[in-house]
């Protein structure tokens, strides 16, 4: 049976559209009095390698960079397919890339599974569920991956959001820590620095990594969109330009395939045997700023 092109849900103000095919693409986010939370998905075809920047899409099963797309696993190297435009390295995993399907669907949620096979994207098998669940107060996310693969295998799961904003709008995030970045805005080594600004900086064209957070904040307009997740996500990565805000929660730091293993758990690197699994819940809250009430 084909799968379907595009599936939508909606409960009280707020509707979401899904591009199964795209990735397991969120391509939409809607309040009815708010608009766009999600910066539209607008594109006619879908290019795996040159993703629109827009929607929400899932990170399975590491995310950001992998330096020279190698890493060393138990002592043993693998390669991975580079990504074409980045100088040799692997970016965000493949799940964003491949095909899902929807598994289940109701008038207010979706549940997306992909059956991952190793390949020269990624060398450990798996399967990958995003279930989504609208209701008046805005969305939630749960994320699960589990390793189909015959020997322990590495795992992240993380969610990428590109949360319409300007940079006139007010972000902040409670993270406690952020990592030194290197030139490409990796962080340097595994032990990040205190924090104490909760701002999020109104400039464009950067990404930060921050751990040890509860929650972040966008204001815009009347919207306040408010990111929180369960603790396995300990990490966020934010990512700012003039049209959007990206609050990513993520299960472990950026690069931590490139850091000594002995370092890879404090780092928020989960081993998984076969059979198991790594989950967790993210909620976006979306709520209209009433007149008078402080932002």
């Amino acid at each position: 049976m084909p799968l379907p092109d595009m599936v939508e849900i909606a409960s009280g103000p707020i509707s979401a559209r899904f591009a199964p095919r795209w990735g397991g693409r969120l391509t939409h986010l809607i309040h009815a009095e708010l608009g766009d939370i999600l910066v539209p998905t607008h594109e006619t075809d879908f290019d795996p390698w040159n993703w629109p920047k827009a929607g929400a899409y899932p990170l399975f099963p590491y995310h950001n960079r992998v330096a020279g797309a190698a890493f060393c696993h138990l002592g043993k190297g693998y390669t991975i397919l580079p990504h074409p435009a980045l100088a040799g390295d692997a970016m965000h995993g493949p799940a964003h890339r491949r095909v899902w399907r929807i598994e289940e669907k109701a008038t207010d949620g979706a549940t997306l599974r992909l059956d991952y096979e190793a390949d020269t994207e990624w060398p450990f098998s798996f399967t990958a569920w995003q279930t989504f669940i609208l209701n008046d107060q805005g969305l939630s996310l749960r994320l699960k991956l589990l390793n189909r693969a015959d020997r322990p295998a590495p795992a992240v799961i993380g969610w990428h959001p590109y949360i319409q904003a300007s940079l006139d709008d007010k972000a902040h995030t409670d993270a406690t820590a952020a990592y030194p970045l290197d030139p490409l805005s990796m962080p340097i080594g595994s032990v990040p620095c205190h924090r104490d600004d909760e701002t999020i900086p109104a400039s464009s064209g950067y990404t930060l990594h921050f751990r040890n957070w509860s929650k972040a904040e966008l204001v815009r307009g009347k919207a306040k969109i408010v990111i929180s997740a369960d603790p396995i996500f300990g990490h966020i990565a934010v990512h700012r330009t003039e049209r959007y805000l990206c609050l990513e929660p993520v299960s472990a730091a950026a690069g931590v395939l490139g850091l000594p293993e002995s370092e890879r758990q404090a780092s928020g690197l989960v081993m998984l045997a076969p059979g198991e699994n790594l989950s967790g819940d993210i909620k976006m809250s979306i709520t209209s700023i009433k007149h008078g009430e402080p932002s």
